[in-house]
């Protein structure tokens, strides 16, 4: 096999251009990772050993596990553009499978040449925080090339008390955080609306599934019956639920605190997701119309952790835009990200904040400058930006710096238009933030923005594994399901936080290591089991 030298100053030098880690594993030189013995052990396997090796290359530096490497791979055509033939996947795949990928790495690679993967992956991870980059890496273990940590990079197994405990620690973050206001001689305490709301949510069922569900494992006794947990959180206000959620943040953080995985200031994104409404008749107010698609849905803004910090939502807040079929003012979009910030605020200390062109405003940038807040957004490219760009090409230059002042109508502040490199070299990419950058080092600031693709992944989770049913019309009781079945993905996120750190000692941004059905039947076997 080749030196080792050569494939980490190859690492060393895509460094600096790769915006993500995709677009480096991707030009990985495979050739200078495995040995002759290698190949022959891939012949006559379905797929190439140059997408398998860059596959396990992405692992490690993410910190995957075999099923989060292959949840990653399986959307967005990313295995596709790592290099495996599409027409090879299994009927219901779009990836190869988990126990593929793992077989790979058990049966067809020599020590040395798992090793050299998993070294040349830690010279980039460390080199990635030395430099700032901000890529989704693991954080760096420190450890050299022929510690035996190198040799194992299994995902560690974890015995039922710790994650019993663990689990219970999570849970006890979000039930109770929630007052209804009830009576203290109630039938049953709010944290049992939410035990059962977490059922519902954790199994994307409707109140009765949940009550179904609940009662099997507990009994007709200890269940509230659905009609009951309707009336209890309807009564909620917005206000409740606000104050709920900030209660569990709270709790969350403090959950955490002793492990030191926070490190101010952190990086933050915004976005809207949506939550598709279907029903016939008259359509709420408070719906809203996607795009030009005819499709109709109710509509929250999140404010999220991302980077090298947790994975969690810190803020949520409902939007409701003007539609053809109601009387609503236009949506603010500032003073939706004022009030997100300001609630973030209270938990951490915010250096940059991540957004779309969605929420490209003066408005919003001015906002963002008030609130003591750096911001880096891509710009929507108009006519100003588009005769600069041709300016450039016309003098050869393929990134630019230009200042420019933000003027809003309750004041201005000094900006600048970062003009770089596509991710493909090919066009120029326009984005504007209000930190003073270098031209020589705007496309390294620019690479930061890769940081909010974790709000997409949240998003993703959240509707998929955490969010109850209904058909309700209630937007109040909408709030309240979305805003729990982001609490539940933040329970996912700090039980996982809690097991790696106190188990394995290792912190990683992949994804959990318990997957989202198996946190619901902890969480619905074990909520009352003493940990001890």
């Amino acid at each position: 096999m080749s030196s080792l030298e050569p494939v980490v100053d190859d690492v060393h030098e895509r460094l600096e251009t790769a915006p993500t880690i995709g677009d480096l594993v991707r030009h990985i030189n495979v050739d200078q990772m495995v040995d002759d013995d290698d190949i022959k052990r891939f012949e006559g396997l379905e797929y190439d050993i140059e997408p398998l090796i860059r596959a396990l290359f992405y692992r490690d530096i993410a910190g995957f596990s075999w099923n989060g490497l292959y949840e990653y791979l399986s959307t967005e055509n990313r295995a596709t553009r790592l290099g495996f033939d599409p027409v090879k996947f299994g009927k219901y795949n779009t990836a190869p499978t988990r126990q593929t990928l793992a077989s790979v790495w058990d049966h067809r690679l020599s020590e040395e040449t798992k090793r050299t993967i998993l070294a040349v992956s830690e010279q980039f991870v460390e080199e990635a925080y030395e430099s700032d980059v901000a890529l989704n890496v693991r954080p760096p273990r420190h450890v050299g090339v022929s510690d035996s940590d190198l040799r194992e990079r299994d995902t560690p197994e974890f015995t039922d008390k710790q994650i019993r405990t663990h689990i219970r620690t999570a849970r006890e973050t979000v039930f109770g955080a929630f007052d209804s206001g009830r009576a203290d001689n109630v039938v049953y305490p709010d944290s049992r609306f939410d035990e059962l709301q977490a059922l519902m949510a954790l199994g994307g069922s409707g109140t009765p599934q949940g009550q179904s569900r609940m009662e099997n494992f507990f009994g007709e006794d200890y269940t509230p019956h659905g009609d009951t947990h309707l009336r209890t959180v309807k009564s909620y206000s917005e206000e409740q639920i606000q104050v709920g959620f900030d209660q569990s943040i709270e709790n969350l953080l403090d959950a955490v605190n002793h492990l030191q995985i926070l490190q101010p200031p952190v990086t933050v994104a915004i976005d809207i997701t949506t939550w598709e409404y279907h029903a016939d008749g008259e359509l709420p107010a408070e719906v809203s119309g996607i795009d030009d698609s005819g499709e109709k849905a109710y509509k929250f803004a999140t404010l999220s952790l991302v980077g090298k910090s947790m994975p969690i939502v810190l803020a949520v807040e409902p939007v409701i835009e003007d539609s053809a079929w109601d009387e609503n003012f236009s949506h603010q979009y500032h003073r939706t990200v004022r009030r997100l910030v300001r609630r973030a605020q209270e938990f951490v200390s915010i250096d940059l904040v991540l957004a779309d062109r969605g929420f490209e405003s003066f408005q919003v940038y001015q906002t963002l400058a008030n609130l003591g807040v750096t911001y880096l957004f891509p710009k929507i490219e108009r006519n100003p930006e588009a005769t600069y760009i041709e300016g450039m090409k016309e003098d050869g230059h393929d990134l630019a710096v230009e200042e420019a002042t933000v003027t809003a109508r309750n004041g201005s502040h000094d900006c600048r238009m970062l003009f770089v490199p596509s991710r493909t070299g090919e066009d120029t990419q326009v984005f504007i933030t209000n930190k003073q950058v270098k031209p020589e080092h705007a496309e390294k600031w620019v690479h930061r923005y890769a940081n909010r693709w974790w709000i997409e992944a949240e998003y993703r989770s959240i509707k998929q594994h955490f969010l109850a049913r209904t058909s309700s019309k209630d937007h109040t009781l909408r709030f309240y399901y979305f805003v729990f079945g982001v609490l539940m993905y933040n329970v996912w996120r700090l039980t996982d936080v809690l097991l790696k750190a106190t188990v394995s000692r290792e912190l990683t941004v992949g994804p959990p290591v318990l997957t989202a059905g198996e946190l619901a039947d902890w969480i619905a076997i074990h909520p009352q089991l003493d940990p001890g």
